[in-house]
């Protein structure tokens, strides 16, 4: 059985619409726990550790980076696991629900380290405590993201889901930007909330019971749909079988393309979140309260991105969309820091700097969004193709590089970022207005021209990336062909 939307067996048009609105929320609020984790992991984590509880910049983005590489073998073991699960609940919903309690359990304990904790104890306790709230997001991540490819084949109905899932997981990170700044980090006399070791704890505890409740409402809102999902095949999972899908899954050379862009483009803008912090604080010197100024204006661009993804890869096709957009984000994102750097950007504290870079964010936003929007649709047709070339739909595997990318925003980016302040020997504990100028020239040039050669090489890879709309329904249409009873 398959839900409406799927394709026919007897024709190779199209697919018809056929997902309900309903569906489509539940299915995106389970992202709010993604946008929550990844705000806390690429804002507030390096911050929280190396300039309020003072652990080294190089040791706190190496504790991020070791849980990554962690990620490397978890997700995508989890996502060819998932593909091959058999259970009353289908191959996915398993570990979506397993997710949830261990989740926000490891994001508490990840920001309430015990008191007196030596440079070593801190370290290890971040890499633990990252590792388990990462796993843990690898159980839900991936096989909801999964689902999309076996709710519908249509191949702009994949571009409204991952819409859906986009937007609450910006709402969600968001939401955590805005109760960090203005309810647990907020300034109280002369006391900046920011630099509050306690304020983490309570931040952490409601971020954690956000994470949970979207999880289980994913999860609950979708468990309708497990009987009319794809079960998993008669193969067993054997490490052989496992490495061999995995090799043969980057023998695509549109898939190759793909995982290789966002993981430029998901480095970029985990080094970018990560410093992003010091250059408000420091750079511009822009107070709690400006800041979320700045962050409420993403959320007009995402609702802006997430509404205008799907038109544009209807009228300009999806890879076109996505390397024009990557084309914008090279040129202007870092142009502010290069004015400022030229001394053509207005003064701290003038109130046109603060308009400028929330117009600045807007634009920056909205095209990253549409980027992320587009190419996991993208993933979604691969899955197509894959399936035409080797007869087997690998969903989860596929999509857990997906995950692993967005993962790497604060892994590899947050490692970067540790060494760059090490390297400037940014100093610590530091009131804004009070570092040196020769410190924060640093700062900007590591910010600046490293962006840009990140968000080139996310162009040069969706250059390379080979499906169409044409082709996409050509594969539909020799699937269909296979799959219908011969006479």
């Amino acid at each position: 059985m398959t839900l409406p939307g799927s394709a026919s067996p007897t024709s190779g048009a199209q697919p018809e619409e056929g997902i309900r609105f309903r569906t489509r929320i539940l299915f995106g609020l389970g992202s709010v726990s993604e946008g929550t984790k990844n705000t806390a992991f690429n804002v507030f984590l390096l911050f929280y550790y190396n300039q309020v509880l003072g652990l080294s910049g190089t040791l706190s983005g190496l504790a991020i980076f070791i849980a990554l590489t962690i990620d490397a073998i978890t997700d995508p073991l989890v996502g060819s696991i998932s593909d091959h699960t058999h259970s009353r609940w289908g191959r996915r919903h398993p570990y979506m629900y397993a997710a949830a309690l261990p989740m926000s359990v490891c994001f508490y304990f990840l920001f309430s380290p015990p008191g007196g904790i030596s440079q070593g104890g801190l370290f290890v306790w971040l890499a633990v405590f990252a590792v388990g709230v990462r796993a843990s997001m690898t159980l839900y991540a991936i096989p909801s993201a999964s689902m999309v490819p076996e709710m519908t084949s249509h191949y702009d109905e994949r571009t409204t889901l991952f819409s859906y899932r986009f937007l609450f997981g910006w709402v969600g990170g968001l939401t955590a930007s805005v109760l960090g700044y203005q309810v647990f980090f907020r300034k109280v006399g002369d006391v900046d909330g920011r630099l509050v070791p306690e304020a983490y704890q309570d931040f952490a505890l409601v971020a954690g019971l956000m994470m949970f409740a979207a999880i289980l409402v994913c999860a609950l809102g979708t468990h309708y749909l497990i009987p009319k999902l794809r079960s998993a095949g008669p193969e067993t999972l054997t490490p052989r079988r496992f490495f061999e899908e995995l090799v043969g899954a980057f023998r695509n050379r549109s898939y190759r393309n793909l995982v290789l862009g966002m993981l430029f483009a998901s480095v970029a803008g985990g080094f970018n979140d990560v410093v992003g912090l010091y250059m408000n604080t420091y750079f511009w010197e822009f107070t709690t309260d400006e800041i979320t100024l700045i962050t409420l204006g993403f959320g007009v661009s995402v609702l802006v991105g997430v509404l205008a993804s799907r038109p544009l890869s209807e009228r300009f096709d999806k890879k076109p969309t996505a390397v024009g957009l990557a084309v914008v984000a090279v040129g202007f994102g870092p142009f502010p820091v290069f004015l400022r750097l030229l001394d053509l950007m207005p003064a701290n504290r003038d109130p046109l700097l603060l308009y400028l870079m929330i117009g600045h964010g807007f634009i920056i936003v909205a095209a990253i969004v549409m980027i992320g929007i587009i190419i996991s649709s993208m993933i979604s047709d691969v899955v197509d193709e894959n399936e035409l070339e080797t007869g087997q739909r690998q969903e989860g595997l596929f999509f857990s590089a997906l995950t692993f990318c967005a993962k790497a925003s604060s892994g590899i980016g947050g490692l970067l970022a540790g060494v760059a302040l090490d390297v400037i020997a940014f100093p610590r504990l530091a009131a804004p207005g009070s570092v040196d100028p020769e410190k924060l020239f640093s700062l900007g040039m590591a910010v600046g021209p490293g962006l840009v050669i990140l968000f080139f090489v996310l162009v040069y890879f969706l250059s390379r990336y080979g499906l169409t709309r044409e082709r996409h329904r050509e594969i539909l249409a020799e699937l269909a062909r296979r799959q219908a009873p011969q006479a």
